[in-house]
């Protein structure tokens, strides 16, 4: 059986216990149904049942369709999306069900492949040079997110409007007035926060500014009582190392895949 919810609230009454035993990797899932306010061929969420065993699905428009669950219902509950003509470009979903993803041969290709990784200690000290962004610096940052777009092959939409709104969750290294290294942070769960958009401009990498960055907005998370996530490219060792070496922890792996 599969049911089609009128708005996020619905999905999340009926999901919402189910989710929570995964909060790191349903945390987008959440984070979406919340923002779910009306249904339409391109903002929708899903779930399909058969014997004790159920498959959620949830899309908001511009970001990636999500599943969670049981990856063997993943072939029904696509083909009834593609039958509803629901529109999406891609999926972000667990490696589990990436991996059924591409063993149902329905076109798909793993794009970026990503290790969910964690950290709640402090390992080294903050730096100062650190700061939150004021409004005067909205328009830099809009450009260094369509780069870190392009930098990630991603599709993402970048709206300045939605920086605006969380312009304090950013923050920046400047050079003279310049910013040339920036992150930064969402809400992910009750105990949780993600770090995301780290970023630095190619002429002022190699000099740690990522490193001072990360560490400091990491610091602040668990200073506040919560632990810090973040996802990293699997095909970036780079990152890979600078992350490990703050003391995070991979945790499970994610990917997009795209037809």
């Amino acid at each position: 059986m599969i049911k089609e919810y009128k708005n996020g609230d619905e999905f999340l009454m009926e999901n919402l216990s189910s989710l929570e035993l995964n909060p790191y990797m349903t945390s987008l899932i959440i984070a979406d149904a919340k923002a779910l306010m009306e249904i339409s061929k391109s903002n929708y969420a899903l779930k399909i049942e058969e014997d004790d065993q159920k498959l959620l699905a949830i899309r908001i428009e511009p970001f990636h369709l999500l599943f969670y669950g049981e990856e063997k219902l993943l072939s029904k509950l696509l083909e009834y999306i593609d039958e509803k003509e629901y529109r999406y470009d891609g999926i972000f979903t667990s490696t589990i069900i990436g991996d059924e993803l591409l063993r149902l041969n329905m076109g798909y290709h793993k794009d970026i492949g990503m290790d969910f990784m964690i950290a709640d200690s402090i390992f080294e000290p903050s730096s100062n040079k650190v700061i939150t962004p004021s409004l005067s610096d909205l328009d830099e940052i809009y450009k260094n997110m369509i780069e870190f777009v392009k930098d990630c092959g991603l599709q993402d939409k970048i709206y300045k409007e939605k920086i605006q709104e969380k312009l304090d969750h950013y923050r920046v290294i400047k050079v003279g007035n310049e910013i040339v290294s920036m992150a930064s942070y969402s809400i992910e769960s009750k105990d949780s926060i993600r770090i995301t958009h780290v970023y630095t401009k190619k002429e002022y990498r190699g000099l740690k500014y990522a490193r001072m960055v990360v560490n400091t907005l990491k610091n602040e998370i668990i200073s506040m009582g919560y632990k810090a996530t973040l996802n990293v490219d699997q095909k970036n060792p780079i990152s890979y190392h600078l992350y490990t070496s703050l003391g995070f922890k991979r945790m499970f792996s994610q990917a997009i895949y795209l037809k």
